[in-house]
């Protein structure tokens, strides 16, 4: 049968049709991109600044679902035309409010608030035309119908996206043309602004409630649905009932790691759950009915363990974003699994109206993600500071880090950082004796007239953010953020990093002088008077050198050992602008970087330009890199 392929009239026709079904949609995704074809430029033109640019896309993000959900509940309400376009228009305004709510550029959390309102209104267009009772069904048939549609637009948007972009990198190379790339990402910005929003909105079915032959299941989402999900799914399940049944033998409790698993299960889980909905009953389908029957019954020992995982972290570290995230999910399975288990009636309709519904309720307010976290982890950073007996009437004072335990010093670092960078700069002023909003303004003002095409809040935000962990003493600290909450990191290191004070050096008293810096497990030689000079690092603390079979072993990490042991007299030699929280840089006098061995005929001397190591209490120091000269003289016994 030949494929028949439509012709340029039907596709026009088409497109005029999608326009004239989802006019407000595609106002919002022209918007969308026309803003986000400017933002690809270096220097974005225009009456608008890059801000304002930034939440034109966020407000079109948030318009087109919500306007498109307001078309498909009119359309399944069968109301009057005037009652659509009211309806519609109410949904475009809540949209453009969202261009003024939404600041990140002054406050970092709005990120979040969009990316959680950016899911709640795309799971709002799922149901939006099935508000009533008896059509699961149809609201299978038509999320089928959406989800079917939508990966073929992303594909041809990919397609067409790979295709340009080699077109485009092909006439540039073989013209010899400089065209920048930024011309590309407006290409970019009209495929997926653009096309791939008319060609979603294109095959939205004009009917929700047309009932489809049952044998219209596609055979390629039953394959999928059938032999790749649900076995992936019941791969996961083994996995981690396994690893809950190995922590309760050991009776410890579970790795932060199982969270994300436990949450991937459920994901597919769910996933496949929806795609054999109409199928599971079937005849010859005993174990898709089995796997929807009890997929809830084998989720709830994965949410005890998640439960726990997330109560471990919670407990010692306080709540961010993401475990409050974690947290909110682990409650919604709860209920799902309690709602299919106990309610006859249940319906799948259910899943993305309470999550729309979940996300809507900890996206603002006292309860939502954003000001839960933030109490959580200002209570933290207050409690530490408590401890450090570093706070007078309630508010933080600098404290004296280095005489601190470094565990203590990073875990303050990092609970202000997460404060800094997920919030505004002036959210920390009721613990802080200064003035935060004067800072600010000192800030604003030295930043006012910057060219930079970084956007000057931003600018703002990283000097303020700097100037805090300055005034508090922390500065530094903070790029160890990670190993604070590392289960397996017994004891922080501090690094050293120790460099001679000329590079510069006679040769007198030496026949010969070689220039070495490490490699890691390489073996090179060079030939000296007949004899093989061969030099083997392998981590072993040690610089090991060979004039023929003569070795010479310098102990690299008795050296680093002894200027740990004399910090305090090198105090003199630290490069104070380089040497901040667990970093030390020292530049030392020569001698003091010298090891000599002289043996069968030879005298040799090791002269260190540079040593890099990290030291623990417990590991003792580690040899991380080097650079050294070998200076040799022959002694006379050489020659016997």
């Amino acid at each position: 049968m030949a494929l028949k392929l439509p012709s340029a009239t039907i596709l026009f026709q088409n497109t005029i049709d999608t326009l004239r079904r989802y006019p407000l949609e595609c106002v919002f995704a022209l918007i969308g991109t026309i803003a986000a074809a400017i933002l690809s430029s270096p220097e974005p033109t225009g009456p608008l600044t890059r801000d304002e640019y930034t939440r034109l896309v966020m407000m079109a993000a948030l318009g087109l679902p919500l306007c498109l959900s307001a078309s498909l509940f009119g359309q399944r309400k069968n109301g009057s035309k005037q009652g659509r376009w009211v309806v519609q228009g109410l949904a475009a305004a809540i949209a453009v409010v969202f261009f003024w709510v939404l600041q990140p550029e002054a406050y970092p959390q709005d990120f979040v608030h969009f990316g959680l309102l950016f899911v709640a209104t795309h799971l709002l267009v799922s149901f939006a035309g099935f508000t009533g009772s008896g059509d699961t069904l149809f609201f299978w048939q038509f999320n089928k119908t959406l989800f079917i549609r939508l990966l073929t637009a992303i594909l041809y948007s990919l397609v067409l996206v790979i295709g340009l972009t080699t077109a485009y990198t092909a006439v540039n190379s073989l013209f010899g043309l400089d065209m920048a790339w930024h011309h590309l990402y407006k290409i970019w910005a009209v495929i997926f602004g653009l096309f791939n929003t008319l060609f979603f909105l294109s095959g939205i079915p004009e009917q929700l409630w047309e009932e489809e032959n049952p044998e219209s299941y596609p055979r390629a989402l039953q394959f999928f649905s059938q032999y790749i999900l649900v076995p992936l799914a019941l791969v996961y399940l083994v996995i981690l009932l396994a690893y809950e049944l190995k922590i309760l033998i050991e009776w410890q409790l579970p790795k932060g790691l199982v969270s994300g698993l436990i949450l991937g299960y459920a994901g597919l889980g769910l996933l496949a759950l929806l795609l054999v909905y109409p199928i599971r009953k079937q005849e010859g389908r005993g174990w898709i009915q089995a796997y929807s029957q009890y997929f809830y019954v084998g989720l709830i020992p994965l949410l005890v363990l998640l439960v726990l995982a997330v109560t471990k972290r919670v407990s010692t570290y306080g709540i961010t974003q993401p475990r409050y995230f974690l947290i909110v999910l682990a409650a919604w399975l709860f209920f799902l699994t309690i709602y299919f288990l106990g309610y006859k009636k249940a319906t799948i309709k259910t899943i993305p109206i309470s999550l729309a519904l979940t996300i809507l309720f900890i996206t603002y307010g006292p309860q939502s993600a954003t000001s839960v976290s933030f109490r959580s982890q200002k209570n933290i950073l207050v409690n530490l500071f408590t401890q450090a007996k570093a706070v007078e009437a309630g508010k933080l004072i600098p404290v004296d880090a280095t005489r601190l335990k470094p565990r203590t010093a990073v875990r303050m670092a990092s609970a202000l950082s997460y404060l800094l960078n997920n919030y505004e700069f002036t959210a920390l002023q009721p613990i802080l004796q200064v003035d935060l909003f004067r800072k600010e303004d000192s800030l604003r003002q030295t930043y006012k007239t910057s060219g930079d095409y970084i956007p000057a809040e931003q600018e703002i935000k990283w000097a303020g953010t700097a100037w805090v962990q300055n005034y508090l003493g922390l500065s530094g600290y903070e790029y160890r953020s990670y190993e604070a909450e590392e289960e397996n990191t017994l004891e922080l290191s501090t690094n050293y990093f120790i460099r001679t004070n000329s590079n510069l050096s006679s040769i007198k008293g030496y026949d010969y002088m070689l220039d070495r810096s490490m490699f890691l497990d390489t073996t090179l030689s060079d030939t000296l008077a007949g004899s093989v000079i061969t030099y083997s690092d392998s981590l072993d603390n040690s610089l090991t050198f060979k004039i023929g079979k003569t070795r010479f072993a310098f102990p690299a990490n008795e050296l680093a050992l002894r200027i740990v042991q004399q910090e305090k007299q090198l105090r003199k030699y630290e490069n104070q602008a380089s040497s901040q929280a667990l970093n030390r840089n020292y530049t030392l006098p020569k001698a003091m970087l010298q090891l000599t061995q002289e043996k069968e005929g030879f005298r040799v001397m090791a002269q260190l330009q540079e040593l890099s190591f990290d030291y623990s209490r417990k590991q003792g120091p580690r040899i991380l890199s080097f650079r050294v000269w070998y200076f040799i003289k022959q002694t006379n016994t050489a020659g016997q």
